[in-house]
């Protein structure tokens, strides 16, 4: 049976009249990595800010290692690492002073320091004063304080924010490592679908608070409705014809859009339009984007 990391039940937040959490159910699995996917004020940081303790939910529950976070807070969080928002150092120091710093208030032993720092591939920075890193390497270096404590659940807020593509990438590429190397639980939050698409096995999809989506990457591609696309010699007569005989189809911008159908069907359709003196140039398949499915949830076309 798999182990429940992260379930919340009803979990919501209220900024006077403002409802920023609306009764979220979050469900993490151990050794996932989780996808946290949302526009900017969707609710995210919000929820993550509850989860670790920073703020108080206006109702519902919030359990994390199968215990119930108000009960027993202390033990909960010495489990987790997070990184949320940008990372604060001394810049004058060294990556292995920063950490010694944190080492030192979490009394982990000292032989950690150089294991969160190969982690992250910055052994051979180690020694270099932090202000002269680049976002990207300071974005590592806040990993490696997260993983300090050799946590059981990892939580990224927006990790890769600011960074180039060369950055981006060596972010993700980490990311992905962890739950290797590791065994650890990963709840990472993004408004880019492309970076969750290329990191996460679960996605959750939040708008206005409400989570609209909950469950695997490729669950969320079958939500793709494809169509078939027919450039015609007469669109207007072919859509008629099509509507008349009970098919589903629309016009747009000199093209035919069809719900896919599979392929007998189709050929039957062609000849029936070919008799109709309607001629067909060309037949292609659209297939939709996780970007257009993203839109689709968070414009308020479709929910769960």
């Amino acid at each position: 049976m798999t182990k429940i990391i992260v379930q919340t039940n009803q979990l919501s937040k209220v900024f006077k009249k403002h409802t920023a959490v609306d009764r979220v159910n979050l469900k993490i699995e151990a050794g996932e990595i989780y996808g946290f996917l949302g526009h900017n004020g969707a609710g995210k940081t919000t929820t993550i800010r509850m989860l670790l303790g920073l703020m108080t939910p206006s109702s519902g529950t919030i359990q994390i290692f199968g215990k119930e976070l108000k009960r027993e807070k202390k033990e909960i969080l010495s489990q987790i690492g997070s990184l949320v928002e940008n990372p604060s150092y001394y810049g004058h120091l060294t990556a292995v002073e920063n950490l010694e710093a944190i080492r030192r208030i979490i009394d982990v032993p000292k032989k950690r320091i150089d294991e969160v720092l190969s982690i992250v591939r910055l052994t051979k920075d180690a020694r270099r004063p932090v202000k002269g890193f680049s976002l990207g390497m300071k974005q590592r270096l806040g990993i490696a304080t997260a993983l300090l404590g050799n946590p059981q659940l990892l939580i990224l807020d927006e990790p890769t924010n600011g960074l180039d593509p060369a950055g981006i990438q060596e972010m993700r590429e980490l990311i992905k490592e962890l739950p290797k190397q590791t065994g650890m639980t990963i709840l990472i939050s993004s408004h880019l679908l492309n970076e969750i698409d290329q990191m996460a096995t679960q996605v959750g999809i939040i708008s206005k608070g409400k989570i609209l989506f909950q469950d695997s990457i490729d669950e969320l591609r079958h939500h793709a409705l494809n169509k078939v696309a027919l450039r015609v010699s007469d669109p207007a007569s072919a859509l008629g014809y099509l509507l008349a005989n009970g098919v589903k189809a629309n016009h747009e911008q000199g093209w035919l859009y069809l719900d896919a159908i599979d392929d007998d069907t189709m050929s039957l359709l062609v000849n029936k339009l070919v008799v109709q003196n309607v001629a067909i140039y060309r037949i292609e398949e659209r297939k939709q984007s996780l970007e257009d499915i993203f839109l689709k949830f968070t414009s308020g076309e479709e929910s769960l």
